[in-house]
């Protein structure tokens, strides 16, 4: 349809500046030199109209694709101060901005994401892990079993504006150098995500 309207477009300026020229011509070699720069332009234009276009389309479809991950950790971890919860078992990672090998996710774009991470421990163990924005603790989570609890997981969730390019992470802090993070029978692992909402 947006091709159909700028063809239509395209004649009718074509048209006026055919008659112009013709109109202000002497000569037939006057009037085709005239119609092959008037028709020169012409195409130039619609190139010109037709990159704007394609160039639109782009950016519509770039805006679709809202980033959102979720990952899990594959294999109980002992951690100590201060260390990435290096999440490496990959279900969804919209535009590949998730590193499994570090842990870290890169923002595309700005605005206000929802993050979302669950931690599993086990029996007489403790776990206090907060997420970070370029480094800035956005949140906290603390987990802490008696004897004989078992085993479950804790879900915090965070909403907070990030910048593009802010790097996004699950860490431990500096409470406890055993933060055991446990991979339960069942596939019951710790996981992390997130969500793109809107621009800020």
């Amino acid at each position: 349809m947006h091709f159909a309207i700028f063809l239509g477009v395209g004649i009718l300026l074509f048209q006026k500046v055919l008659s112009k020229s013709i109109s202000n011509g002497t000569t037939v070699e006057n009037r085709t030199d005239a119609l092959e720069k008037s028709f020169e332009t012409l195409l130039s234009r619609f190139n010109n109209v037709s990159e704007t276009v394609y160039s639109l389309q782009n950016r519509v479809q770039n805006e679709m694709k809202r980033p959102i991950f979720y990952v899990e950790l594959s294999g109980s971890r002992n951690l100590n101060h201060y260390s990435i919860v290096k999440f490496d078992t990959q279900f969804i990672d919209e535009g590949n901005n998730f590193n499994t090998g570090d842990g870290i996710f890169v923002a595309p774009i700005p605005g206000v994401y929802l993050f979302i991470w669950t931690i599993q421990t086990y029996t007489s163990k403790a776990v206090q892990t907060e997420l970070r924005v370029d480094n800035i603790v956005k949140g906290k989570q603390f987990t802490s079993l008696g004897s004989g609890a078992g085993h479950f997981g804790t879900t915090r969730t965070v909403l907070c504006s990030v910048n593009k390019g802010d790097h996004v992470w699950i860490q431990t802090d500096n409470h406890y150098t055993d933060n055991y993070l446990y991979d339960g029978s069942g596939g019951v692992r710790s996981s992390f995500m997130g969500i793109f909402i809107q621009k800020v």
